[in-house]
């Protein structure tokens, strides 16, 4: 039906548009010119006024996802915050921990002197001994000690333990193990790098 209607609207000729004889317009006619008036009324307003609210509600509705992906994301953070802090303050009791196992400056020479016991406690003869120069790393430095050693095979592992269950962090490295002479006694000669270590705020 609206078909028909909006068919009858066409057969008709733009000349017949009398403005002076508005009154004796057909029905047909003004139908059809009330149906321009409207529908360029209704373009121009959503051109002239509509638009840029129409583009700015799609920009807030883009933004209102990434805001609740944010929001989402922050709960989920604060959710965790406890277990995050108490995470943070058991690492920093390790980390405490770890940094007392560092000697100071002052305990170098003392650590020396445990070395050295702990060789002849071994039965070890310690041939040589002496810090290298010190090595700075970004976060601490290195306390490179030079040993060579001689003795039993057995006596220079007891060595070695024995370094391992020192309470301060000591780390050895470069092991080289010969036949002291040829006499074939079983007396071996190793040398090897000890490493300990210290933060930079204790120098």
């Amino acid at each position: 039906m609206v078909a028909q209607w909006l068919g009858r609207l066409n057969p008709f000729d733009v000349r017949d548009l009398d403005v002076d004889r508005i009154g004796s317009w057909s029905l047909r006619l003004k139908a059809a010119v009330a149906l321009v008036l409207v529908s360029s009324v209704l373009v121009m307003g959503y051109w002239l006024l509509l638009r840029s609210p129409v583009n700015q509600l799609a920009q807030q509705r883009e933004a209102e996802v990434t805001l609740k992906t944010e929001w989402a994301s922050k709960v989920a953070q604060t959710s965790s915050l406890e277990a995050y802090l108490a995470h943070m303050r058991e690492l920093e009791t390790v980390f405490s921990g770890v940094l007392k196992q560092l000697p100071s400056q002052a305990e170098v020479p003392g650590l020396l002197e445990e070395v050295s016991r702990i060789g002849q406690i071994s039965g070890l003869r310690i041939e040589h001994i002496q810090w290298s120069p010190e090595v700075l790393q970004p976060f601490y430095a290195e306390l490179p000690l030079k040993l060579v050693l001689i003795g039993g095979y057995h006596d220079l592992g007891r060595f070695v333990s024995q370094m391992a269950s020192l309470p301060r962090i000591v780390t050895l490295h470069d092991f080289t193990l010969a036949p002291l002479n040829e006499t074939n006694d079983g007396q071996l000669r190793m040398t090897l790098l000890a490493k300990t270590y210290r933060t930079h705020d204790q120098g």
